[in-house]
């Protein structure tokens, strides 16, 4: 990696790391993001609204996963004050390029020298892999066509298949395929709106789009929130994988000193009653 990056490539990184999905529309002022306690005593959580990681609102409201994680660090760090500010996935990027202090609770883990700009917890649990998102309907279809799991690769070189997506979300190692064989096509459709995942997802259902790639727990919400029946398919490329989370927080020394803080509590973090029963909730019916 090179060792200035620019805030272009900074976004996409970010937003390709990022596990939500979209980005809130909620902007924090200069003002709000000042501690109410010295630097060394306090932790700034930097949130995202996109469900179900962070739920703002419904019968849901505070029980994302990153909610409750969020809330559970609470608990076992009860010395430190806590703050949370719903930012967009850009702002978020340009305050940690600023080198202004903050943590993002729900972060892909990555090596330790993967990121300039960042610096990386313990895991603090792991998530099921991406998948095909459809109609059942044609989810049969896909599966017959292209096995199960479905081979991706060879399901895009048929170009047969509406793809959709939040503006600017990245897909790991699967992100060339889709640039090799549907992005900038006309098979291709981006979403910018707030409630992106509930509205393509709804697009799937009424057959003006075919498919997306996402967590399972998105599927799940959406049929928890919005009714309607849905289809999640395991890729071939990503067979086995499970995705680690971490808190990502500014690499400076106030970073460092945070970072060795939220370590110590991880254990008792993940031992947490409510952030056991969440991960249940979300993640417990597509564990293998």
């Amino acid at each position: 990696m090179k060792s200035q990056i620019s805030l272009g490539h900074l976004m996409m990184s970010l937003v390709g790391m990022l596990l939500m999905c979209t980005a809130g529309s909620a902007l924090a002022t200069a003002d709000s993001l000042k501690p109410n306690r010295p630097a060394d005593d306090y932790i700034l959580w930097s949130a995202n609204v996109a469900p179900p990681f962070h739920i703002i609102d419904g019968e849901l409201a505070h029980q994302g996963v990153c909610d409750v994680l969020v809330d559970s660090f609470k608990r076992a760090m009860p010395n430190t004050q806590h703050q949370v500010e719903y930012l967009p996935q850009a702002r978020i990027g340009m305050l940690w390029e600023n080198e202004q202090n903050l943590c993002y609770p729900c972060m892909i883990h990555r090596p330790a020298n993967d990121q300039q700009l960042i610096i990386y917890s313990e895991p603090t649990h792991d998530y099921p892999s991406h998948g095909i998102i459809t109609r059942p309907a044609l989810a049969d279809t896909l599966t017959k066509k292209y096995g199960d799991p479905v081979d991706l690769e060879l399901m895009l070189a048929d170009r047969s298949y509406r793809f959709v997506q939040p503006i600017g979300r990245m897909y790991g190692q699967l992100q060339s395929l889709l640039e090799q064989y549907v992005l900038d096509t006309s098979l291709h459709l981006d979403l910018t709106s707030d409630n992106a995942n509930t509205a393509m997802l709804s697009m799937i259902l009424r057959e003006r789009i075919d498919f997306t790639i996402d967590y399972p727990m998105i599927k799940a919400y959406y049929e928890q929130t919005e009714g309607g029946n849905l289809a999640f398919l395991p890729i071939a490329q990503l067979a086995g994988e499970r995705i680690k989370g971490a808190v990502a927080c500014t690499r400076n020394d106030w970073g460092s000193e945070v970072i060795q803080r939220i370590n110590s509590a991880i254990p008792q973090v993940q031992q947490d009653p409510a952030f056991q029963q969440t991960l249940k909730q979300w993640l417990e019916p597509i564990q293998p």
